[in-house]
């Protein structure tokens, strides 16, 4: 429609130029639909005067009386603010910032993600059912008005109006129309199928004509009415969808089997500010879609893990405190958790490693991990300060004072020999390793603060 101007210059629409004390200058900008895809636009520096409007609506209709258009049908009065698309598409649905939308971008499809993609806000329909209508030869866009037989639309830069189907500008090409209403399509059945079940789905709202579609690790197994039986054929993030003339128009995201490790994410690390040999854990779904429903925690013997009790989570031990026993034989721990789901349990994976005699904490991730390791070193303060003032070793013995300490990052491909990386950290907080270049396989982290201490120490999986 920015590009339809040039058609408004010769049918005397151009109100710009028409009416020179509002010239105005554009500047890009983009708004957003319901599902959050954004829609390029632009917003206008400039607004008509009470008498540009005014003169207008004058000329709107004398030009447009032999099509019927009379003062009844002007809804609102002129604007270079916004238009037809952003009038149907964004602002009759509770937007109140005015913008210019255009059907494309640079050469690229924009409008259309209203009615578009995974999810979209709008559906195709009949006339009957329409909200929106879009007249697709002339670049125009209307609603559906409360009063029957009207659509409501704005006229470019003329004021916005109700009238008929066909009642509007030849420029319009009024007989060329499509007909949306609002994606009110919805997908029940369970987060999650268990490998080698069934499960069943039902779609609400879906016109007739409709079809199914599913990830790879799911089989179609039959279908009845508005009801679809899937079976899990592998484990794995999975989705069953709505399909209605070749677009997908409703998503529902699952979990085939039990949860896979390179699904969830955790962490550990400490002490706690404030306090001596209190550590945290904290755990997290990749998407609230995968039915994780608990955590669990373990730890070598002697420690303990406990869920925390200052840090609510919404799943089970999704947030924990782990300590250590003065009775354990084990100073240092790795830290393991796995993820629950209707399915079962998953494997365990480690997310870390805690010391309660040294001053520092590791933890990695992702794991498994295809491209950058994010290594966390955590320092307490406390035991850093003694550590730096100690001498020889952390444990107080010598008085000479010592620098501040230098972390070296070691990862070793467990077939042995030479760092497969190598980095130095002068302080502590987040390292990131590029991995992308390694073979996939077992890895082990290694953290080591150049002490007699041994190094803090995480199994890690690189995959591709």
């Amino acid at each position: 429609m920015r590009k339809i101007i040039l058609s408004f210059i010769l049918l005397s629409m151009l109100c710009s130029y028409m009416y020179p004390q509002c010239a105005p200058t554009y500047t890009n900008t983009n708004v957003s639909t319901c599902n959050n895809y954004a829609i390029a636009a632009e917003l206008a520096s400039c607004e008509y005067t009470t008498a540009q409007k005014a003169s207008i609506r004058s000329s709107v209709l004398t030009e447009y009386a032999p099509i019927g258009i009379t003062a009844a049908d002007i809804l609102d009065e002129a604007s270079v603010a916004y238009n037809c698309h952003a009038y149907a598409w964004h602002l009759t649905e509770e937007r109140t910032n005015r913008v210019l939308i255009y059907q494309t971008e640079n050469g690229s499809a924009n409008l259309n993600k209203y009615w578009s993609g995974t999810n979209p806000c709008f559906i195709e329909c009949t006339e009957a059912s329409a909200e929106k209508i879009f007249y697709y030869a002339g670049d125009h866009s209307a609603v559906k008005s409360t009063v029957s037989g009207k659509y409501e639309s704005k006229w470019g830069q003329y004021p916005l109006v109700r009238h008929s189907p066909t009642q509007v500008p030849d420029i319009y090409i009024g007989a060329s129309r499509r007909y949306y209403k609002r994606n009110n399509i919805t997908i029940s059945g369970p987060s999650a199928v268990c490998s080698g079940s069934s499960a069943s789905f039902t779609v609400s709202n879906a016109p007739s004509g409709y079809t199914w579609s599913k990830s790879s690790n799911l089989t179609l197994s039959s279908t009845s009415g508005n009801t679809a039986t899937f079976t899990a054929n592998a484990s794995g993030p999975a989705w069953v969808s709505v399909v209605v003339n070749g677009t997908e128009v409703k998503r529902k995201t699952l979990y085939a089997g039990v949860p896979q490790t390179a699904d969830f994410s955790g962490s550990c690390g400490g002490p706690e500010t404030g306090s001596t040999g209190l550590f945290t854990g904290s755990a997290s779904p990749a998407s609230s879609s995968y039915g994780i429903d608990a955590f669990e925690w373990s730890a070598y013997p002697g420690w303990t893990v406990v869920s925390h009790p200052n840090f609510p989570s919404s799943i089970p031990m999704g947030k924990v405190r782990i300590t250590r026993t003065s009775s354990s034989a084990y100073t240092t721990t790795p830290v393991w958790v796995r993820a629950h789901n209707s399915c079962g349990w998953s494997d365990e994976k480690q997310v870390g490693t805690l010391s309660s005699s040294s001053y520092y904490s590791m933890s990695a991730g992702p794991n498994p991990v295809s491209d950058v390791l994010s290594v966390l070193i955590e320092e307490d303060a406390a035991a850093l300060a003694l550590f730096e003032t100690a001498g020889a070793t952390v444990s107080g013995a010598g008085t000479a004072a010592r620098a501040k300490p230098v972390y070296t990052i070691r990862l070793y491909s467990i077939m042995g020999g030479a760092p497969a990386l190598q980095i130095s950290a002068n302080e502590a907080g987040t390292v990131q390793l590029n991995v992308s270049s390694l073979p996939g396989g077992i890895y082990v982290l290694h953290v080591h603060d150049g002490t007699e201490n041994p190094p803090l120490t995480q199994r890690i999986v690189i995959s591709h």
